[in-house]
């Protein structure tokens, strides 16, 4: 049951995050626990590659990005390549580079 909530609170979270962005303010740079939350769920299957890879190329896209972590802003240029495809049918990064990430990134 937490899971779901927190899950729901993540989906929120996005949809704010979204509408601030069209709307042409900064958005607040994501903390780390936020991006590696969006890795698991890929992980889960629960988010697509391609969602999340949109989701950090709005960070890492804007002409001023609002990113003052260099941790942070390295791990968002990461993700948002995490749906190139080595080819038609393959991802060039596997499920073990996300996992890999994961482990780099999390504060221990």
């Amino acid at each position: 049951m937490l899971n779901l909530l927190v899950e729901q609170r993540f989906i929120t979270d996005l949809i704010i995050v979204e509408i601030i962005s069209e709307s042409g303010e900064k958005m607040r740079q994501p903390t780390r626990e936020e991006i590696i939350s969006k890795l698991k769920l890929i992980l889960q299957g629960t988010i697509s590659r391609e969602e999340v890879a949109d989701w950090a190329s709005e960070y890492v896209m804007q002409d001023e990005p609002n990113i003052t972590d260099d941790i942070i802003w390295e791990l968002l240029q990461i993700v948002s390549g995490v749906d190139l495809k080595a080819n038609p049918d393959e991802y060039l990064h596997v499920e073990q580079d996300i996992k890999d990430w994961i482990d780099k990134y999390t504060i221990k």
